[in-house]
């Protein structure tokens, strides 16, 4: 990761000696692939996200995979998906024959916008797969909604959300399924690994041996499956970083509130927005500038002084292979590309100092004024 690169990295985990003593503690075990402590993380997990089923994999795009396949998605299917995101959310869809359909996101929050998934709407479409954008949850309600309506599924993109909350509800319990990411620039990390959330006792039982090449029992393969299983000692390690994750979020948002007061009140600064019923993971913390030049001028000069930033996302369909497949072209999704030309993600970790966000608030006013 880039903290040994940068003086103030975009992210930076806090791996404590409980963490350590743990995942000493599953390697002495001598299991080195799923075991005992998986099954602990997902029970744990469960129970955090208020949900009936867990199932670790070994990265948040697993998830979802595994989860559009358990879904018992197509070829020729269409799935609706936003392009202001990673790659990965569009990326499985294709990977099982599938298309991404790119609808815009809301101007707000940069989530997945409801009137836009309505329009996208065809006799292909079989569902839909919000991502809850920098750790704030979509609309579920309307998406649900629509979904209801044209007998839909829709599977949530949690990857950047663990104990974010929409209407008091826990992100990963808002659809059918849901995809956690335990990289280690989120709110709690495994290393690699993911987490696949349900209530449907089908779909769990499914993903379950999809992870092991589709073999409910060894060496007896009733699908295509993947080796997507979460090593025991990368459990441990979710299982300590869970059971602190109410903390890291209670100080990602005093950070948040801190960003607030000192960028705020700048014109040419956006600064998040975050809706009345929602909790924010803040696993990033996103600002808009006013022009591509100003974000330019202040990625740049950040890098200088050694503070990392990221432009979280470049528009999916504008990636080269997207382009290249399906012939997408700038102008396709103008909210979606203008939001991506002026955006820029600031670091925000937990052990982050005042001196650290005071550098980087000063040093963007130098750019602005």
């Amino acid at each position: 990761m880039s903290w040994k690169k940068f003086k103030i990295p975009i992210a930076k985990p806090i791996v404590t000696s409980e963490d350590i003593d743990l995942v000493i503690e599953a390697l002495s075990g001598g299991n080195l692939s799923s075991g005992e402590y998986v099954e602990m993380f997902e029970k744990e997990f469960a129970q955090y996200v208020r949900c009936k089923y867990a199932v670790a994999v070994n990265s948040g795009t697993a998830a979802l995979e595994v989860a559009l396949k358990a879904l018992e998605i197509k070829p020729g299917d269409e799935v609706i998906v936003p392009s202001f995101t990673i790659a990965a959310t569009a990326n499985v869809v294709v990977l099982l024959g599938a298309k991404p359909v790119f609808a815009e996101v809301e101007a707000e929050t940069y989530n997945l916008d409801p009137k836009s998934v309505k329009q996208s709407i065809t006799n292909k479409t079989r569902g839909i797969m919000p991502i809850h954008y920098a750790g704030q949850c979509a609309e579920m309600d309307e998406i649900n909604e629509i979904a209801k309506d044209n007998s839909l599924f829709v599977v949530e993109d949690a990857a950047p959300a663990a104990g974010a909350l929409y209407k008091g509800r826990k992100a990963g319990t808002l659809g059918y399924a849901a995809g956690f990411s335990f990289f280690p620039d989120k709110n709690m990390t495994t290393g690699e690994g993911g987490m696949l959330t349900t209530d449907d006792k089908d779909v769990a039982e499914k993903a379950r041996y999809l992870r092991k090449h589709g073999a409910p029992t060894r060496y007896y393969n009733v699908d295509i499956g993947w080796n997507y299983k979460m090593p025991d000692f990368c459990a441990a390690l979710g299982l300590s970083q869970l059971r602190r994750l109410e903390e890291v979020i209670q100080r990602k948002n005093q950070l948040a509130k801190i960003y607030e007061e000192k960028l705020g009140q700048i014109p040419e600064i956006t600064t998040p927005m975050v809706k009345k019923y929602n909790r924010h993971t803040f696993t990033l913390y996103a600002i808009r500038v006013t022009s591509n030049r100003i974000r330019e001028n202040i990625r740049i000069h950040l890098e200088s002084r050694g503070i990392e930033t990221r432009i979280n996302f470049p528009p999916v369909h504008l990636q080269p292979i997207y382009q290249s497949i399906f012939g997408f072209k700038r102008g396709f999704l103008p909210r979606t590309e203008e939001i991506s030309d002026t955006i820029i993600s600031l670091p925000i970790f937990p052990s982050m100092s005042e001196a650290e966000s005071d550098l980087i608030v000063e040093s963007i006013k130098n750019v602005i004024k």
